[in-house]
């Protein structure tokens, strides 16, 4: 018995790149965070109004504003995918890491005060932590596909012993005891499908807040919204297939 192929091996390579982007960011705040750490501040821009010191348009970025902005495009904007997955100009990318009140500090304030600073260095920590927990999923989704290939492959190989010997040339005492081996196939096939499913929720409540649809955005690139699942009911089918065949010949058997 054959099992057609299957979208698991694809959605272990998209997991791969997203891996690899997620390590490259978080080494990018990591470095970012440093560097800011490593900056000036300017007591006289805390006099600024704001608790983040914003200020009106129209005067050339403080030195140490500069700094930090080159601390930032040399570092985040600075990673393989940013032009293919963001694109966002300084502003822009700064907002949707760390909000518009520091976005506007950074970008339209006096100079680094060291409320500023603080803010920064403590957002960009964070974005380091989102960072490593997001790998942490990532690790798990691997590990749960690769459960579901080696009960997929688990099966495939116990199904072949079925053409080993034809259904006919076996007593009905080997056939119900085939019947049972095959049963408890399908069992673990199920077991196997609730773990993922218990997998994918988890997913969902780590990342709610995130992103929509956490196997959408996985493997958007993927042909298959899930690639687990998915490998797991064809390998069903053709337990049942098998149970069928199975059951034809015990009917003319006994």
């Amino acid at each position: 018995m054959a099992l057609r192929r299957t979208h698991v091996e694809e959605a272990r390579e998209s997991l791969g790149r997203e891996r690899q982007r997620c390590v490259d960011e978080k080494a990018a705040f990591r470095s970012f965070r440093s560097a800011v750490a490593d900056v000036q501040p300017s007591t006289a821009a805390g006099s600024a109004r704001g608790p983040l010191g914003v200020k009106t348009a129209g005067r050339e970025t403080p030195p140490s504003l500069a700094a930090v902005r080159r601390a930032y495009e040399r570092t985040v904007m600075n990673v393989p995918h940013y032009e293919e997955e963001y694109g966002d100009a300084y502003p822009e990318s700064l907002a949707a890491e760390f909000g518009d009140e520091i976005a506007a500090g950074m970008t339209a304030g006096p100079g680094l005060s060291p409320e500023l600073r603080g803010a920064v260095v403590s957002a960009a920590a964070n974005a380091v932590r989102e960072r490593e927990e997001f790998l942490g999923i990532l690790d798990e989704e691997f590990a749960s596909l690769n459960a579901v290939e080696e009960g997929v492959e688990r099966v495939v190989g116990e199904l072949s012993s079925l053409d080993d010997r034809p259904l006919s040339a076996r007593s009905f005492d080997e056939l119900l005891a085939l019947r049972e081996d095959v049963l408890a196939l399908r069992d673990g096939l199920d077991e196997r499908a609730r773990e993922r499913q218990r997998t994918l929720a988890a997913h969902r409540r780590t990342l709610s807040g995130l992103v929509p649809s956490v196997t959408e955005y996985l493997y958007h690139d993927v042909d298959c919204s899930h690639p687990g699942l998915d490998a797991l009911a064809s390998a069903r089918r053709l337990v049942e297939t098998a149970l069928s065949r199975i059951d034809r010949t015990v009917s003319t058997t006994a």
